[in-house]
């Protein structure tokens, strides 16, 4: 559910988080689901590693169908603008192919858009995973039209992003909890009661009671996960204004800019969004926008996860920005995205 808005462009580009996020319909998935062991799949079998990038998605689909309303429905679905970025990139980098040339390594990709148009077909749509590689998932979609074909899509455009989105988070999900650092993990429960899938790679850059950085640096690039936590009243306390004012807080005094008196805040042009979302059984208010320096000339995306702890009496935050100037964004905030959405609490 959104919360706020945000002016002009930017607002344009960050409510379509409206679709992005789709919780409720991606949990109807659960019963539409399919393996490649039920149907056409594997069994049995050792199967391949997929092919493709992150954000990367093979559309199967003739030609005549991808260049007329079917086809640039889909398109419209899945480049939509990523939100909250400051460049504009796509939600997804998409391949098409048509179904004779749908064989060999496309077989094996990562995340796969299967349509069928055929006269004798009913429209029907299901969510596969592992049908000729693994991890993946196929959305695979079947109409005896091509103006059913774009019907199905657009009654299902909800699920259909929600499914790509969040199933190419939990890869990384699952890769980062393979490669965990146990030595910021401990540090992180010891001092937050939280628990973070941050992959090796990351390092400390200090760690207090109340407060904690990890990051990934390099001469062009500041990949940092914030981990900060602070008494609260009650469950109204996780409101827009006080995660705002409390994040602003926090940078103030320990994410300094390189020149003397300048530091972290939430950039004063846009508007954050915010959205309730449910993760791992937890009532999360999402924050999603752009960070600048005061005194300063940096800038970037963040995307931050609260959630109320009311066995403490306390709002807990965990926080992932990046700094990547001129550079495209979107594939190192998804890796942030990972390892925000793996927060439990002890």
């Amino acid at each position: 559910m959104e919360r706020s808005s945000i002016q002009g462009n930017y607002k344009a580009c960050l409510l379509k988080l409206t679709g992005f996020f789709v919780f409720a319909s991606f949990l109807l998935l659960a019963s539409s689901c399919d393996t490649g062991n039920q149907q056409g799949g594997m069994a049995g079998r050792i199967m391949p590693n997929v092919t493709g990038g992150t954000g990367e998605v093979l559309v199967v689909m003739d030609q005549s169908n991808w260049e007329n309303s079917a086809g640039d429905l889909l398109q419209d679905i899945l480049k939509e603008e990523y939100p909250g970025l400051p460049q504009s990139e796509p939600l997804f980098d998409v391949i098409q192919v048509t179904a004779s040339s749908f064989d060999g390594v496309y077989k094996f990709h990562r995340s796969v858009v299967l349509t069928t148009v055929s006269s004798g077909l009913e429209p029907n749509i299901r969510y596969r995973e592992n049908v000729w590689s693994k991890p993946q998932i196929m959305v695979q979609m079947e109409a005896p039209t091509a103006i059913a074909l774009r019907e199905l899509i657009s009654e299902n455009e909800a699920t259909i992003k929600s499914f790509l989105v969040q199933y190419d988070r939990n890869r990384l999900m699952n890769v980062y909890k393979d490669s965990k650092d146990p030595a910021i993990q401990k540090d992180i429960a010891t001092h937050h009661q939280v628990r973070l899938a941050i992959p090796r790679g990351y390092n400390m850059d200090f760690s207090k009671e109340d407060f904690t950085s990890v990051s990934i640096e390099s001469s062009d690039l500041s990949q940092v996960i914030l981990v900060y936590d602070y008494p609260a009243n009650g469950p109204e306390d996780l409101n827009i204004a006080n995660i705002i004012k409390k994040r602003n807080s926090f940078t103030k005094t320990y994410t300094k800019g390189p020149r003397d008196g300048s530091y972290m805040v939430i950039a004063s042009m846009f508007e954050p969004i915010a959205y309730d979302v449910k993760n791992n059984n937890m009532d999360v208010l999402e924050l999603r926008g752009l960070w600048d320096l005061e005194n300063g000339f940096m800038g970037g995306p963040f995307v931050s996860h609260s959630v109320y702890d009311a066995k403490r009496g306390r709002i807990v935050t965990v926080d992932g920005y990046v700094y990547h100037p001129n550079q495209k964004k979107r594939v190192k905030m998804r890796q942030l995205e990972a390892i925000i959405y793996s927060m439990e609490i002890i």
